[in-house]
């Protein structure tokens, strides 16, 4: 107790000039009291929307956020984004579902945050329940040109691509097709065709149309009766990458369309009848086949080859140019385009069901545009 009343005593007597030294010893000294940043930057995943709705990606949009100092900078597997030192920064990226994103967020502090990201398909938002006027259908196609091969024992094609990019034009241009849901896809690989066949099954409801068109290699293996589609990357020697006629059968079994037409312009294509023939020339009422669920295939061929250079889509887009009717069913398009196809060409057009796929009699209308 002395003590302290000893300083306090000597405080008081303290001359000015002994408190101007302190003074002017102490006051160029600054003490900062705030804490080192030793937090990681937070790193938060969501979805966005993709303006094509028939894209094969997820727009995924990755949040940073540092609030202790600021981002130095952010990598997504090989790319690297400068933070700048702010506090947030939000990226977006396009992926196919499936694909692996490794994130790395580092901020000025040199705290580092790591996080890996499988992209997956977004949730599919709850539908509201809208009055039968209000409901919209939907004419969806996609539209496969298998061209340009890897594998060099597989000959390269030269007019699938342009064969898919003339369909598209007809279809968008003289029917009730809008552009942005008509998808070219330019040399599939088979991972592209089992993600738009799965993207399909997320997208299309029980009101809409869809047609799926195929320019490419095919191929029919006698010994197993089994045929196929050859995606860019299939190997001769190994079938793991050939998109078999069963597994093409089950994806358009699995999308929940009113209507599915399937348009195959490819060696072999007639194999997808195997289990079934072409049917004949029935006229059903406009109304009752619009109104009931069908599963139909148009091919080029039966079990033969067909040259690249393709007679069959020839007359078919031929034949939908100058179509004036109003609703053309696709069997009407296939009588239409029969007996120019043989009688120009060494192969016999088929049409007909595609079996065990919910085919209830319906068919597939072209609607043309007003």
């Amino acid at each position: 107790m002395k003590k302290v009343i000893l300083l306090v005593v000597l405080g008081l007597g303290m001359t000015s000039a002994w408190a101007q030294k302190i003074e002017a010893f102490s006051s160029p000294v600054q003490v900062n009291f705030k804490a080192k940043d030793t937090s990681a930057p937070e790193i938060l995943i969501e979805y966005g929307t993709v303006t094509d709705v028939m894209a094969q990606t997820e727009r995924v949009i990755i949040n940073v956020e540092d609030i202790g100092g600021g981002i130095n900078t952010v990598t997504v597997n090989s790319k690297v984004y400068e933070g700048k030192g702010q506090v947030r920064v939000r990226i977006e990226e396009d992926a196919m579902p499936g694909t692996e994103l490794v994130i790395k967020a580092t901020d000025i502090s040199n705290n580092v945050k790591e996080k890996n990201h499988q992209v997956r398909f977004k949730a599919v938002p709850a539908v509201v329940a809208a009055t039968p006027a209000a409901v919209t259908r939907h004419n969806y196609a996609i539209l496969f040109g298998a061209q340009d091969y890897e594998d060099p024992n597989i000959n390269s094609l030269s007019e699938p691509l342009k064969d898919a990019e003339r369909l598209k034009k007809v279809l968008v241009n003289n029917y009730t097709f809008n552009e942005n849901e008509v998808k070219v896809i330019k040399n599939p690989t088979y991972e592209t065709m089992v993600n738009t066949f799965d993207s399909l099954r997320r997208l299309v409801t029980d009101k809409d149309f869809l047609l799926i068109f195929y320019a490419g290699h095919g191929f029919y293996e006698k010994e197993t009766e089994k045929g196929y589609w050859l995606p860019v990357d299939a190997k001769k020697d190994s079938k793991s990458k050939w998109y078999r006629n069963s597994a093409l059968k089950d994806d358009i079994e699995s999308i929940p369309s009113k209507h599915t037409l399937l348009i195959s312009d490819a060696c072999f294509s007639g194999s997808i009848f195997k289990t079934r023939s072409a049917f004949n020339n029935a006229s059903v009422e406009i109304a009752k086949t619009m109104n009931t669920p069908s599963r139909k295939c148009l091919t080029s061929g039966a079990l033969t080859e067909v040259p690249d250079k393709s007679v069959f889509l020839d007359y078919l887009i031929k034949e939908l140019e100058r179509n004036q009717n109003k609703y053309m069913r696709s069997e009407d398009l296939f009588f239409a385009i029969r007996e120019p196809v043989r009688n120009n060409s060494e192969i016999t057009p088929l049409f007909g069901v595609i079996q065990s796929t919910g085919d209830e009699g319906g068919d597939f209308v072209f609607i043309k545009k007003d």
